[in-house]
């Protein structure tokens, strides 16, 4: 049925009738494709510009290699882009992207690609305060999410000639260390920063290790969420099924496709599980 509005006529009297929808759609979505051929599938041509993308997945899953592919894909598209190496330094994270035959310090060089080392700064803090710091107080000291948002801001208020893409590989560990109550206010401050740059932010959080009341928050506040699950019983072969849960303003579910972990990158299946 129509939805329907009231014509006021005089005397009182009220008849209604079927609201018409416009002819044009004027929510035009930029999308900044993925270079993954299933992933620009199922999305619609890429990920929406500006939005915040969870992709969400068990420890082992791939999600990292995802990411470098990724990464590989928009700088090969003129993208600027800023990487927060959280899990490993970022010299591990520029090998993986040569892998990709990325060359790295010239793009550095160029001003495109950016790198926040927050893991090498926590093993140098360790290094510096043992024994006289506990662990837990390194982490809190070193992953603090003030410092995260102040790189954040001066990337997004970079001029730019080309789309603008943040990556944080991983955010669990912040989430380690946070209630739900101020993971929900990091993941808004984030949204707020990705939508002031007009960027696709993309953040990799580990399921099964934070409380599952992080994982729903961060899911219900991200505009997309990929979902990948590591292949049960596999201990030498890397691979498992990636699900686009949501993205952009298509909220199904896309079908599980099959994925396997190559010396060339992730290689997708070309028909759906099901």
């Amino acid at each position: 049925m129509a939805p329907f509005e009231l014509e006021h006529l005089s005397g009182g009297q009220g008849k209604q009738r079927p609201l018409k929808p416009s002819p044009v759609d004027h929510r035009i979505e930029a999308v900044q494709p993925t270079g993954i051929p299933i992933l620009d599938n199922v999305s619609g041509g890429g990920f929406p510009r500006p939005s915040s993308v969870a992709l969400m997945g068990p420890i082992g899953s791939g999600k990292s290699a995802l990411v470098r592919e990724l990464v590989a894909n928009f700088l090969r598209q003129g993208c600027q882009l800023l990487y927060y190496c959280i899990d490993d330094p970022a010299e591990v994270v520029k090998l993986g992207l040569e892998d990709h035959h990325i060359a790295v310090t010239k793009i550095e060089e160029e001003g495109r690609l950016e790198f926040v080392d927050m893991f090498s700064l926590g093993a140098q803090k360790l290094a510096e305060s043992l024994p006289k710091m506990d662990p837990g107080d390194i982490l809190e000291e070193t992953l603090r999410f003030q410092d995260l948002l102040a790189h954040g801001r001066n990337f997004a208020m970079k001029p730019s000639v080309g789309p603008k893409v943040i990556v944080m590989d991983s955010i669990t560990p912040f989430f380690l260390l946070a209630e739900a109550r101020r993971v929900y206010q990091y993941v808004q401050v984030m949204r707020f920063a990705t939508q002031i740059a007009r960027a696709v932010t993309i953040s990799v959080l580990h399921t099964e290790v934070v409380d599952v009341n992080v994982e729903n928050a961060t899911a219900n506040l991200a505009d997309g969420v990929i979902e990948m699950r590591k292949r049960q019983g596999e201990v030498l072969l890397k691979g498992g099924t990636l699900k686009v849960l949501r993205i952009g303003r298509n909220p199904t579910p896309s079908r599980g496709y099959f994925y396997q972990i190559t010396q060339q990158g992730i290689v997708f299946s070309n028909t759906p599980m099901f």
